[in-house]
């Protein structure tokens, strides 16, 4: 099995026009609230072998807090990672630098992380609708290979609360699925 631990960058600043969309910085809401996050899920003493980045700051200043916490001196950039990639080059990158039994943490933005929760999990297009991956959540699925034949979503971590919850982190039911917020 690898364990994959799938995080959403923290709270980003506003897009503005004259500057680039990937120069977007972590705020100091951001920042504060990943660091406590980051904090908890260290203290559940998880170890994690790789941690991979989008090329973008929001994403790198994201996975170099998530480091710190877990005592990691490495953070790699994966260019598939960044927004727009399908799912499966993302698979194809990691499968290329991450072996069975070990975990990876895979720092980005959504859509396309909710895409890989939801292509991870193998959920159904309905309860792919559901998913609600917040800025600075962590998401952890275990999986047999990538793609996966068989999986199992084990925990999400909520970044506001910090309380890890089981399961994935998918919103009630309802005639509209939740809006997207910006990558």
């Amino acid at each position: 099995m690898i364990r994959v631990y799938l995080v959403r960058h923290g709270i980003a600043a506003d897009p503005v026009p004259e500057v680039p969309d990937e120069s977007r910085p972590l705020t100091a809401k951001g920042r504060r609230r990943f660091r406590r996050a980051a904090r908890e899920f260290g203290q559940i003493g998880e170890p994690i072998d790789h941690v991979f980045t989008s090329p973008l700051v929001r994403a790198v200043q994201t996975a170099e807090i998530l480091a710190r916490a877990l005592k990691q001196d490495e953070v790699g950039v994966l260019e598939e990672l960044g927004p727009g990639v399908p799912v499966s080059k993302v698979f194809a990158a990691v499968v290329a630098r991450v072996k069975e039994d070990e975990s990876v943490a895979l720092v980005g933005h959504d859509p396309q992380m909710s895409l890989l929760v939801a292509a991870l999990a193998q959920l159904d297009h309905a309860d792919a609708a559901r998913v609600d991956f917040r800025k600075g959540a962590i998401v952890r699925i275990d999986v047999d290979a990538l793609p996966p034949a068989r999986s199992e979503p084990r925990w999400n971590l909520k970044p506001r609360s910090r309380a890890i919850v089981e399961g994935l982190p998918l919103a009630k039911a309802t005639a509209d699925p939740p809006s997207k917020a910006r990558r």
